[in-house]
């Protein structure tokens, strides 16, 4: 378990801004990823050297290390850029537009030539797609589709 407030305390930010900070190292580069887990490594000596780290709390204070790098980067580098947090389209939702727009056709396909079952039409979807889907899932979209024709 974690301790939020001695990260906050170590950070100066709260979990937004470090959930921002977070979604700005996804965008780095894999050049700038490596410079950001290099000052990780020299700041988290400098931060043992000083007593820095509690005992036993090594985990927190190396990610604590870590958001400082990527607030002092976004400082350095982003400061002008103003950090907004992407919605994401929760996973069911992703995963039905996804079988209606690309998939739907060879659904309605293997079911009805093929005559595969519903769970050889998941592992199907698994093996060839790769997307896991359940059997009654499909089932759903299937016969909400046909009640569309």
């Amino acid at each position: 378990m974690y301790d939020e407030r001695a990260i906050e305390a170590l950070t100066g930010l709260t979990l937004q801004q470090r959930n921002l900070l977070s979604e700005l190292y996804g965008r780095f580069d894999e050049e700038l990823r490596i410079e950001v887990h290099r000052r990780q490594r020299e700041l988290f000596k400098e931060w043992l050297t000083l007593g820095r780290v509690p005992n036993g709390r090594a985990g927190d204070a190396g990610y604590a290390v870590f958001i400082n790098v990527l607030k002092q980067l976004w400082i350095e580098h982003f400061s002008e850029i103003e950090l907004t947090v992407r919605e994401h389209k929760p996973y069911k939702k992703q995963l039905r537009n996804s079988v209606e727009k690309n998939y739907l056709y060879e659904l309605v396909r293997l079911r009805e030539e093929e005559k595969l079952s519903w769970r050889q039409l998941s592992d199907y979807f698994k093996k060839h797609f790769k997307k896991t889907v359940s059997h009654t899932y499909l089932k759903r979209i299937y016969e909400e589709c046909q009640a569309e024709k």
